[in-house]
């Protein structure tokens, strides 16, 4: 079997380059914070840092053997659909807590935004996590687990 020796190379060399990209893009996101077409260039220069994370994960565990990366695959998994259930149901009382702040709000006059705001955090947050756990149970429900 002939093996790459430059790939734990390339792997390193992604990751610097994406630390490099992902310290780049915060930046000019905090510099351009007034400017709304500076930020869209940093979220974008940060969209690539993770791209690049991704390939070098790719990268790394082309050469594992296939029996070893479906256990540990299968208890990652088990153990974050429980971490996600636990997210989910603690996600209940602060999306009722953040509606109340609202409510609060509203019921005095709505002076300030941050009740607002908050309650559109949460609310974004809700639903990408309680959408992550529909798209598990369903996946799981389809493949027959």
């Amino acid at each position: 079997m002939i093996t790459n020796q430059n790939a734990p190379r390339k792997q390193y060399g992604l990751l610097a380059l994406a630390a490099i990209l992902l310290l780049l893009g915060g930046a000019v996101i905090y510099i351009g914070s007034g400017n709304f077409a500076v930020r869209a260039v940093g979220v974008a220069v940060v969209m690539a840092s993770v791209y690049f994370v991704q390939v070098s994960h790719n990268r790394n565990r082309s050469g594992l053997p296939k029996a070893s990366g479906e256990v540990n695959n299968h208890k990652a998994a088990k153990a974050l659909g429980r971490l996600l259930w636990i997210v989910s149901f603690s996600l209940v009382p602060v999306l009722a807590g953040a509606w109340y702040l609202f409510y609060l709000d509203s019921a005095n006059g709505g002076q300030v935004a941050w009740p607002a705001d908050v309650l559109g955090g949460v609310v974004l947050v809700c639903a990408v996590v309680w959408g992550l756990l529909v798209a598990k149970t369903l996946g799981a429900r389809g493949r027959g687990k």
